[in-house]
């Protein structure tokens, strides 16, 4: 993200949506389980 370097919230978005696809719904679960937000 910070060598996108967006300006704009709307930039900064679409930023973001190109990078959701890289990440495994279960990697994302690991994440937040190891930070806490384990919904068990």
């Amino acid at each position: 993200m910070r060598a996108k370097a967006e300006r704009t919230v709307e930039a900064l978005w679409k930023a973001v949506g190109t990078l959701i696809p890289l990440f495994q719904p279960a990697e994302c679960a690991n994440y937040f389980k190891a930070a806490g937000y384990d919904p068990d």
